[in-house]
């Protein structure tokens, strides 16, 4: 019930915002557009901060004049970035590059490479890269090697990706190490060097890039730079294999399948007690209705009538405000456990039980929005604003 009203509160301060905002300097608005943005101490909301950024931006802040670029180019932010306008993320990013921040001019060369605009343009991405690698970007340098190596929208000089990828490499840079570690076991601009080769590979492979952990794998598979090993070989093939489907989804089999509130006791098992809590689940409080579900899907192992149960008792607390029944709801939907997998309603859940104060539950937002289009994003935090003005309303 705390947790209710504390959502309550949160809503009741969203009115008056707009007006406030109007006034609001570039640098003010672009924190708060951030706000919404991460989802800190508010609804998470593209569309809301796409408009406070756009506001920010009109104001000459590079910072949100980038951001906006961004969610042009991507789609995200409902109507104003949701049509993809490609010609109005160019013009916002070349906006925020200009003012000088090297990742700002890195980021105007990923859209201009990727073809931001309908087209590829990798000569004028070659110049950005170029400029924010002059100012020390080192992301910059190792794109523009790989421009020079590939021979596209540049001359192709191996000499020049070379120099571009020591210094990252030197600094730890995985992908430059895995770009470096290619040109030596080519020997393409460099003397051909399989130990140093194999050297730069592990460097990276160590640092979780599992192209790096792929190459590793074949140099050992063939015993290039390294005494040949079979078993090393399918080891680091093994560990490229589980790396590339790391992220919020990849690991499910492994993870929990439902998170305990560590504010709350684990619950007895005595009979008694396990039938009070069900009537007052029965009751609908929503800290036993929680419980309930907590146990059915904690189950070793839960059968699929538990994660069905589970699922109805996470959503009738989560329909009271209850932040960590959101949370496991949401992952129930993200991996389609007891409920039908929908990404959309996954997030939804998710992003709602970040506002109620359950700062952990879009911990992998962003590799979660990987595998997502941003018609499923938009949609999602469009759903779950109007879910946040039923709790409200209740």
């Amino acid at each position: 019930m705390i947790q209710r009203w504390l959502l309550v509160a949160l809503l009741l301060g969203q009115p008056a915002m707009a007006e406030q905002q109007a006034e609001l300097p570039g640098a003010a608005l672009f924190t708060e557009a951030n706000r919404h943005h991460s989802g800190d101490g508010v609804l998470q909301n593209f569309a809301t901060a796409a408009a406070l950024f756009e506001q920010a931006a009109a104001q000459g802040h590079a910072g949100a004049q980038n951001q906006l670029g961004q969610y042009f180019h991507s789609g995200l932010g409902g109507g104003l970035g949701g049509a993809q306008n490609q010609k109005a993320a160019l013009r916002w990013l070349r906006a925020a590059a200009e003012q000088g921040d090297p990742r700002h001019i890195f980021d105007l060369g990923k859209a201009l490479e990727q073809g931001a605009d309908g087209s590829q343009d990798a000569t004028s991405a070659a110049k950005a890269y170029q400029q924010a690698a002059d100012l020390g970007h080192a992301d910059a340098a190792v794109s523009l090697g790989v421009l020079y190596q590939n021979g596209t929208g540049v001359a192709q000089n191996y000499t020049r990706a070379l120099e571009l990828y020591q210094g990252p490499a030197a600094e730890g840079h995985a992908r430059a190490q895995n770009n470096l570690g290619l040109l030596y076991v080519r020997g393409t601009g460099v003397t051909l060097d399989y130990i140093r080769a194999a050297t730069l590979f592990a460097e990276a492979a160590e640092q979780g890039l599992p192209t790096a952990m792929t190459n590793l794998s074949v140099m050992y598979g063939n015993g290039f730079g390294v005494e040949q090993s079979d078993a090393q070989a399918a080891d680091w093939e093994r560990r490229a294999s589980q790396q590339r489907q790391q992220g919020p989804l990849g690991t499910a089999t492994e993870a929990p399948l439902c998170s305990f509130d560590p504010r709350l006791t684990p619950p007895a098992k005595d009979p008694n007690a396990s039938a009070l809590r069900h009537r007052a689940a029965e009751g609908g409080d929503p800290v036993a209705q929680f419980l309930r579900g907590w146990q059915l899907c904690s189950r070793t192992p839960a059968s699929a009538g538990d994660l069905r149960q589970a699922g109805i008792w996470f959503k009738a607390a989560a329909a009271k405000g209850h932040g960590p029944s959101m949370t496991n709801l949401g992952w129930l939907y993200l991996r389609g456990r007891g409920v039908p997998q929908d990404y959309v309603l996954g997030y939804m859940w998710l992003t709602l039980a970040q506002s109620v104060g359950q700062p952990l539950a879009l911990e992998d937002s962003a590799a979660l929005r990987q595998q997502m289009t941003a018609a499923q994003i938009n949609e999602a935090q469009q759903r779950a604003t109007v879910i946040w003005q039923e709790i409200r309303n209740r």
